[in-house]
């Protein structure tokens, strides 16, 4: 499949960021710092946008994200109306674990816990994901925008994580152990990763 070059943002920090909460498909305000974090997270793509006339903006639709993009395109004087808000690249569902700690989840969900961490692609989380469903959506959300030259995306930390390990070809043990801090912009191109800074 043939892929674009992908200027993959997280979102800025927020509350349950700090608070060491699952957030997935609930959500938390942006703390001061993450708005900040926007902004110059916005600096950091410019340079990679100058010039380009056809380049396409995509963003999680979830609140963190979306106040995100739209500080970003506000930083850059970008239109945030042309912004594509795709549910396929909303964070990784994390069903009964959302909005508790992981000590909460050791406490309530002992054994949920135990049985994902024993296998973290493949479970499946009461009323949430795996890292297998994840992959299925971003494999259908790519294929869509494969005929792009330069795209923003907007995203999450787990769902960056599951893209970046298809976009570079990473087998799963790889893939489950990047990381992405809310101030890391990266740029995929070529099949592999480098950070902007």
């Amino acid at each position: 499949m043939k892929l674009p070059k992908i200027i993959l943002i997280r979102h800025g920090e927020t509350k349950w960021n700090i608070e060491g909460r699952y957030q997935g498909h609930l959500n938390s305000d942006l703390t001061e710092k993450g708005k900040l974090q926007a902004q110059k997270n916005a600096f950091k793509i410019q340079k990679e946008i100058e010039g380009e006339i056809s380049f396409k903006f995509f963003s999680s639709p979830l609140g963190r994200a979306k106040e995100s993009s739209i500080i970003i395109c506000n930083t850059l004087g970008l239109d945030s109306k042309k912004v594509i808000f795709d549910a396929r690249i909303e964070e990784f569902n994390y069903g009964i674990f959302e909005g508790k700690t992981k000590s909460e989840c050791a406490l309530h969900y002992a054994k949920e816990l135990s049985d994902r961490e024993a296998d973290k692609y493949a479970y499946t989380i009461e009323g949430g994901e795996s890292y297998t469903l994840v992959t299925q959506r971003l494999y259908a959300w790519l294929k869509s925008v494969s005929e792009e030259k330069v795209i923003i995306v907007v995203a999450h930390e787990m769902v960056n994580r599951a893209l970046r390990g298809i976009y570079c070809h990473l087998d799963k043990e790889t893939m489950l152990l990047l990381r992405q801090p809310n101030d890391m912009v990266l740029k995929l191109e070529n099949r592999s990763e480098s950070i902007l800074n």
